[in-house]
């Protein structure tokens, strides 16, 4: 790659802040992930491919985020998000999350999450 290409590629955390615009008006983000896109970490089963991550349920309970830390080293990043979130029943409540991002050729490749699952759990019940 030419130095022309590096600096015509977004960095990580332009696409992350687009990212997680995308997040809060509910679209115009899957363009940022790569067609083999990792869902891993406190999941029940890492999630493999743009489109199924993209469908995840998660998604739908999202009501509004806030980045409170984003820290960058060249393709890497790790991203501390606050999600107001609300149930399928209707209860609102707040998970705070840990996201470790990795980006190449401009694309997002992959994210591990890390939250309280218990916490998750029970407001979701």
């Amino acid at each position: 790659m030419d130095k022309k290409e590096r600096q015509t590629r977004p960095t990580i955390k332009e696409l992350l802040e687009e990212y997680y615009r995308g997040l809060e008006k509910k679209g115009g983000w899957g363009h940022l992930l790569s067609e083999d896109f990792l869902l891993s970490g406190t999941v029940p089963q890492e999630i493999r491919g743009r489109d199924a991550y993209m469908n995840l349920s998660f998604f739908k309970l999202v009501n509004g985020l806030k980045v409170k830390e984003l820290i960058e080293d060249g393709e890497t990043a790790f991203v501390l998000v606050s999600y107001d979130l609300v149930s399928p029943k209707g209860r609102s409540f707040s998970s705070e999350v840990a996201e470790l991002w990795k980006a190449k050729g401009g694309e997002l490749v992959s994210v591990a999450i890390y939250f309280d699952t218990t916490g998750f759990s029970r407001a979701m019940a």
